[in-house]
């Protein structure tokens, strides 16, 4: 089942702007342990997209020399934009807790990998208990669902902010409302912002969709805040986070969030997981001169 959102357009353009056929990619995936506090964590490689610089997409209506600009001066080529995709598991006593299930079942070679990561982490996918949906994007719902249609993770609950079940549920193409369908049963709508489990927090941060959140897991003192889509590239996103990406809804609204969430966690020293940035996606947001930058470290 195919779901026309979100960075599944990123992957469409992708697909198309090439003329010569890709072998089959390696389903091989990766599993990087983590620590959040006491809590054993790990990213889960699900795939990548690289996407032309050409101010369609990221940097969306700016000149793509004016973004060729803040890549280049970070060793990055300038024609080209690349994006990863991770989730993030975690273990927190009886239960197994997974954000974002990737793309699942991608029509393209660079995706799809993470039911191979996840057992790179020693876990079967019946045994996941928790999902925390940020938004319901096709590169973060898309593997909540087989190849035919089954739910991928049968024992989950699958936890979504109400605003964005409402959404979704709102979609008139038919792909959309078979998949709707098809995780109805297990999904339960939080209040944005809501204290979920006694390890995960919800922070209202939409504006790239209506109703998209960020989570706080861990212990305050040593929690690590997973961004979801408030920032999709680790330089173009906190260096500019003024610029938007083609899929924000709500393009003022989300470049306020961008600006003001990432400032804060900046501000904070606030330990960061981010599901595009390069993989596995971990460090922290940092103030330097006017501006702020990425620092990855695990």
């Amino acid at each position: 089942m195919k779901l026309s959102v979100g960075l599944w357009l990123l992957a469409t353009a992708c697909s198309s702007s090439s003329s010569s056929p890709r072998a089959p990619a390696e389903k091989s995936g990766r599993a990087e342990r983590l620590q959040i506090g006491d809590l054993e964590a790990y990213a889960l490689e699900d795939g990548h997209l690289v996407v032309p610089n050409d101010g369609q997409l990221l940097g969306f209506g700016r000149p793509p020399s004016e973004i060729a600009e803040v890549l280049a001066a970070t060793g990055l080529p300038r024609d080209t934009i690349r994006l990863d995709i991770q989730c993030l598991l975690v273990k927190a006593g009886d239960r197994v807790i997974l954000f974002d299930t990737g793309l699942g079942d991608a029509p393209f070679p660079d995706a799809g990998r993470l039911p191979r990561s996840l057992a790179l982490a020693g876990v079967q996918p019946v045994a996941v208990t928790d999902i925390f949906i940020s938004h319901a994007h096709s590169d973060h719902v898309g593997g909540l669902l087989t190849k035919a249609d089954a739910l991928a993770f049968p024992a989950a609950a699958i936890h979504m902010s109400a605003p964005e079940w409402a959404a979704f549920q709102a979609n008139t193409d038919e792909d959309s409302k078979r998949f709707a369908a098809a995780i109805a049963p297990k999904v339960t709508p939080f209040e944005p912002g809501a204290q979920v489990l006694p390890v995960v927090k919800a922070v209202a941060t939409q504006g790239h969709t209506p109703g998209h959140s960020s989570y706080e897991i861990g212990a305050e003192a040593e929690k690590a805040f997973y961004i979801g889509d408030l920032a999709h590239h680790s330089v173009i996103s906190v260096q500019r986070p003024a610029w938007s990406i083609h899929a924000d809804a709500d393009r003022p609204a989300a470049e306020a969030m961008r600006q003001q969430t990432l400032a804060k966690l900046a501000a904070d020293r606030t330990r960061v997981f981010a599901v595009h940035f390069p993989f596995p996606g971990v460090g922290h947001v940092v103030a330097e001169g006017q501006g702020l930058v990425w620092r990855p470290a695990i």
